[in-house]
């Protein structure tokens, strides 16, 4: 069962109208709830699916760190990232949660190296059944990550692609890495431009995801906005 705890609390609050908080709770008692949170690099879409995770107590897979995970290891390896097919299943062998939280993989280097390969139909069909079956857990998953919302979970009961202009992306990515502005900037125009024109599972906005432009708001109004959504869609 779903923790609704601080939905309680936002009832009790007045955060949600009156008229969806039996509809809100009767919904966050079925089995599974999945949310999938889209968009492109730097954007915000994991802290806020992060925060939706703790909220509602539910899984969390960073579907972007797979990826990156296996950039990594190329990397680590000295393989070729256009010529790595034939050691694919080494590659994405003995993954771990503690693998996919590791620091190094949210660099700029790793990241410009995941664009590449994940660029793969191969390595995406490796990756598949991973994500897939993470959804499928006992409570429902959130997932951010390219795909989420088209591929991975097309079916998830709720869908947001976030977003902000690149500039803004760069500046925030700055003041985390603290390295060179000009060569982040470039770096994730760079990785936009993969991204979206990439020939398997490009970056697109679903046809029924909620576009969130997070540039000029805070954590906590985008994660407010975020559960809004959630409770007028429920409401309805």
């Amino acid at each position: 069962m779903l923790n609704t705890s601080p939905l309680k609390k936002c009832f009790r609050a007045k955060i949600l109208p009156i008229f969806l908080q039996k509809s809100l709770t009767n919904f966050l008692m079925k089995k599974t709830l999945v949310i999938a949170i889209d968009g492109p690099s730097a954007s915000g879409k994991g802290t806020l699916a992060k925060k939706l995770a703790a909220h509602f107590n539910l899984p969390y897979l960073n579907t972007g760190a797979l990826y990156r995970l296996v950039a990594l290891r190329v990397i680590n390896q000295k393989i070729d990232p256009q010529n790595f097919e034939e050691l694919i299943n080494q590659l994405v062998a003995n993954i771990t949660e503690a693998d996919l939280e590791n620091e190094i993989l949210f660099g700029e280097d790793v990241g410009s190296v995941a664009s590449v390969i994940a660029k793969n139909s191969k390595l995406r069909a490796a990756l598949f059944d991973f994500q897939r079956d993470f959804v499928k857990s006992e409570k429902g998953a959130v997932l951010d990550g390219r795909d989420t919302t088209t591929v991975i979970a097309a079916d998830a009961d709720f869908k947001f692609f976030v977003t902000a202009d690149v500039e803004i992306r760069a500046r925030r990515r700055f003041n985390q890495l603290q390295t060179n502005y000009e060569e982040i900037l470039a770096q994730l125009k760079k990785r936009d431009e993969n991204d979206l024109n990439r020939l398997d599972a490009p970056l697109k906005i679903a046809s029924d995801a909620h576009v969130i432009d997070n540039g000029n708001l805070t954590i906590e109004e985008g994660f407010q906005k975020i559960l809004k959504i959630i409770g007028d869609k429920i409401g309805n």
